[in-house]
């Protein structure tokens, strides 16, 4: 039988996520008030540390290998994925990080995102097109691993690879 492999369709989604948050960061280092902002520096590096999906390193590093295996994890062993894993794997940000991101992520309004000024990082991942559809198709927390991986592939957030 063969090996089934998801990767995620634009490695140029990835980039742009490693960007924004590198911005989050620079902005977050160069702020002389610290203690307003809510989003753990140590998160924002956490995710910057090989955390992000990067298919086009040559020699990928140890952590960025585990960053593979454990996105391409999510896809191949679970039935049932939180929104904010579904969100994470869409991006291209390693899953295991979901219970850190706001746990009402999928149920925020528009009118909302005044309470998420909080946390930028939240409201970085509030803003990306993929939550909004993500959002419209799925409207729960409990998003069934087939449905999600089809949808995924239809609007071109992930391809399957057959070995």
């Amino acid at each position: 039988m063969p090996e089934t492999t998801y990767k995620i369709f634009h490695n140029r989604t990835a980039e742009n996520i490693k960007f924004e948050i590198g911005r989050l960061r620079e902005s977050a280092l160069k702020s002389n008030n610290h203690s307003t902002q809510s989003d753990s520096l140590e998160f924002i590096e956490t995710l910057l540390n090989e955390q992000i999906l990067d298919f086009k390193a040559i020699n990928p590093s140890k952590d960025q290998l585990a960053t593979r295996a454990d996105w391409h994890d999510f896809l191949i062993n679970k039935t049932k994925l939180s929104f904010n894993e579904c969100l994470l794997i869409l991006l291209g940000i390693n899953p295991i990080h979901a219970k850190r991101l706001d746990s009402d992520l999928f149920k925020t309004k528009l009118n909302d995102v005044t309470n998420m000024k909080k946390s930028l990082l939240n409201l970085i991942f509030f803003q990306r097109v993929e939550n909004h559809l993500l959002r419209e198709r799925f409207q729960s927390n409990s998003i069934n691993k087939e449905e999600f991986i089809k949808w995924a592939m239809d609007y071109k957030y992930l391809r399957k690879i057959e070995d």
